[in-house]
């Protein structure tokens, strides 16, 4: 059977295509907690919603099965399973109560996180003059706040990660295992910096070259990953920063691919849906797609709630923004009053520096 669990946040619209499709079960996480439904093996299982992971893995009857999503989820070891592919990436896993006594390298920037948390919730950067004492209380007082909304399973109290600072441009594939455990690309971007800092994921757009330049090394990375683990039929979103060519992990999400609506982009741009192939396991042929698109910038725009701004009093234009837009290929409204966006956009580019232009966005000027 083939699953798809949604949550609390944002839901695609794709979804609804699958509700009446043969072998398709698609609920709401709260139903399948109430449900007696079991997972084996040979199930395909899809939830874009962080908080569905715990109910999903307590439905999950293979132990091993089990194991080896928490090896992705777990920050502290899906570094040691990339250990050989980075030999020289300095992590270290450390408690809170032990973190004012850990003696940091020199000369060096670091990060350190939950080893399972989500939404840069209780994440800090740090270097050997930190004062670790005082970033250990502030940690505390942050997963109190955070763990009284997500279990231990989604969100560790006291088990922290401490890893080198990756710089970079970031970029995020969207990748799952087929059933040979054969890793299979559905979508790749890049996420560049807006001009404003409180709209950090403002951006992520996708284009051929993107897929030329990273394609080769993102399937070597996948294939030897899953040498030790052998992960089958499983959608992995995975998040990285490029280094001097290179690409470094900074995180993996399972069972899903890019949340928010990022995941719909191929659908719109290229009009392949990630959903479909990996339910299928299909393999796009991105060779003939991507000549077909050639020289085109598809791009999400999440249309984030102007800064200070009083939503009692003010709601959004949306006729302007998509005006000022430009090509609009689709857009989803949000209800802005729940959401810390208003909508979702789905634009077309003929260039980089059209693409650029919309990192200076201000959403004040759509209230």
């Amino acid at each position: 059977m083939k699953y798809i669990i949604t949550g609390k946040n944002f839901t695609s619209p794709l979804f609804d295509g699958y509700k009446t499709k043969a072998g398709f079960v698609v609920m709401t996480e709260g139903r399948l907690q109430s449900s007696d439904i079991c997972f084996g093996k040979k199930d395909k299982i899809y939830a874009p919603d962080e908080t569905s992971v715990p109910i999903i893995l307590g439905k999950i009857a293979d132990e091993e099965t089990r194991d080896k999503v928490d090896n992705i989820k777990n920050k502290y070891k899906c570094r040691l399973l990339l250990k050989s592919i980075y030999p020289d990436f300095y992590f270290e896993q450390v408690t809170i109560d032990k973190l004012p006594f850990v003696k940091l390298p020199k000369n060096k920037k670091y990060v350190i996180k939950p080893q399972k948390g989500f939404f840069g919730a209780a994440v800090r950067e740090i270097d050997s003059t930190t004062d670790l004492k005082k970033i250990a209380k502030e940690l505390k007082k942050e997963i109190q706040k955070s763990s009284d909304f997500f279990s231990k399973d989604v969100f560790t109290k006291d088990d922290f990660l401490i890893e080198e600072f990756i710089g970079g441009e970031e970029y995020t594939f969207d990748v799952f295992y087929d059933e040979q455990g054969s890793p299979i690309i559905v979508n790749f971007c890049h996420h560049p910096m807006s001009k404003i800092k409180d709209y950090f994921h403002l951006l992520y757009y996708t284009c051929d070259k993107i897929y030329e330049k990273f394609s080769g090394q993102i399937l070597k990375i996948f294939t030897h990953f899953n040498r030790t683990l052998g992960i089958k039929n499983l959608a992995v979103h995975a998040e990285f920063r490029e280094k001097q060519g290179r690409l470094i992990p900074i995180e993996w999400n399972v069972p899903r691919f890019g949340g928010f609506g990022v995941a719909d982009l191929p659908y719109y741009g290229y009009g392949i849906e990630p959903f479909e192939y990996f339910f299928a396991g299909k393999k796009p042929d991105w060779k003939k797609i991507l000549k077909q698109h050639q020289g085109k910038y598809y791009g999400w725009v999440l249309c984030y709630n102007g800064i200070g701004i009083n939503l009692e009093k003010h709601k959004p234009d949306y006729g302007k923004l998509k005006k000022d837009l430009g090509n609009v290929l689709h857009f989803y409204e949000l209800d802005y009053k729940k959401n810390p966006a208003f909508g979702i956009a789905y634009v077309e580019k003929r260039s980089k520096e059209e693409l650029n232009k919309l990192l200076a966005i201000d959403f004040r000027d759509y209230f």
